[in-house]
């Protein structure tokens, strides 16, 4: 396969994580929804509708820019591809070892904030915490699938860029 399909598909990959967020940002405003419009007014249903409106918002801007972010990735890549084929395959390989080698990171720092959330759920008093603590957890646990989803193609690009590299 010639490297910018590659990166093409890498880009497209990485564009539905972007339109996933968004998805799970849908999601996360019709639990807001239902919990205003159907549970009884307390502080855990205040804290969960309230959490899960200001998480989704915050993940359906965070999609949109992921998305716009990856277009642009995919033009530069094009045009540094048309200028030469050296330098793209060197710029590329990279970027895409420190997306690679910071996707742990990344999954960890998603995994922790899902165990802070847990504690909280666990051992604060405050149902109003707890409210928003469920709608946390629920941000980070799909963002964990998501990305987890999505590192087969970080993989298969960085591999296809390694190889690229060594000819």
């Amino acid at each position: 396969m010639n490297i910018l399909q590659s990166l093409e598909t890498y880009v497209s990959a990485q564009k539905w994580v972007g339109t996933n967020f968004i998805i799970l940002g849908a999601i996360l405003i019709a639990v807001s929804s239902v919990v205003a419009l159907f549970v009884t007014k307390s502080p855990l249903a205040t804290g969960m509708k309230w959490g899960s409106l200001v998480c989704g918002l915050l993940i359906i801007a965070g999609g949109i820019s992921y998305s716009s972010f990856n277009k642009k990735i995919l033009y530069k890549g094009e045009s540094l591809f048309n200028k030469s084929k050296i330098e793209f395959v060197q710029y590329e390989h990279e970027r895409m070892e420190k997306v690679d080698n910071g996707f742990l990171t990344y999954q960890l720092v998603f995994a922790a904030f899902v165990v802070a959330s847990l504690v909280v759920i666990l051992f604060v008093k405050a149902p109003l915490l707890k409210g928003i603590a469920f709608a946390v957890a629920i941000l980070f646990i799909g963002q964990l699938i998501i990305e987890g989803f999505s590192h087969a193609s970080i993989e298969k690009y960085t591999n296809e860029l390694r190889q690229e590299v060594q000819k």
